[in-house]
């Protein structure tokens, strides 16, 4: 039996609406997670619960509100119809409308959701760019106590 999950904003910021659904697409269970980590499932009072492992999923790849479903269990991505798309904003109480993340601030989020998950002593690189590589590399290097990696800017050809 597969279980997908789904997520869709609510009128207060920060705050997701995580659906759970069967084989036939019946809704299971809904919670509200929120970005600062609250979830009102059974879990909620715990550290950790798969609805505040999931919104990073949801919002990291900029799934939040659309047709996209998580399969948690496989850890896949599941593309539904057009009627599963929901509103990419929605209207505030005071009838402003509250945007979604945008990349900087998605980034912060994550990294603070991660970072709050991450055992002490271990710290999280977001690897978003290609010469992020560089800042693993030199991670390793600074916990096993090697050199740190110099990418030049230029290489010289040998001629010959």
């Amino acid at each position: 039996m597969t279980i997908l999950y789904n997520c869709k904003p609510m009128h207060t910021s920060g705050m997701y609406n995580i659906t759970k659904f069967d084989d036939d697409m019946n809704v299971v269970s809904s919670y509200v997670t929120t970005i600062t980590g609250d979830c009102d499932c059974p879990r909620g009072p715990h550290p950790t619960c798969r609805h505040r492992q999931m919104l990073p999923k949801f919002i990291s790849r900029q799934h939040v509100g659309d047709e996209w479903f998580l399969d948690f269990d496989r850890g896949g991505w599941v593309q539904m119809g057009p009627e599963y798309i929901g509103p990419t904003q929605l209207e505030a109480s005071d009838g402003q409308s509250t945007p979604e993340l945008d990349g900087l601030e998605r980034d912060e989020y994550l990294a603070g959701i991660m970072e709050r998950d991450l055992p002490e002593g271990v710290t999280m690189i977001v690897m978003d760019h290609p010469d992020k590589v560089v800042d693993v590399h030199n991670a390793i290097a600074d916990a096993v106590g090697e050199p740190h990696a110099i990418i030049p800017k230029h290489i010289p050809r040998r001629l010959g």
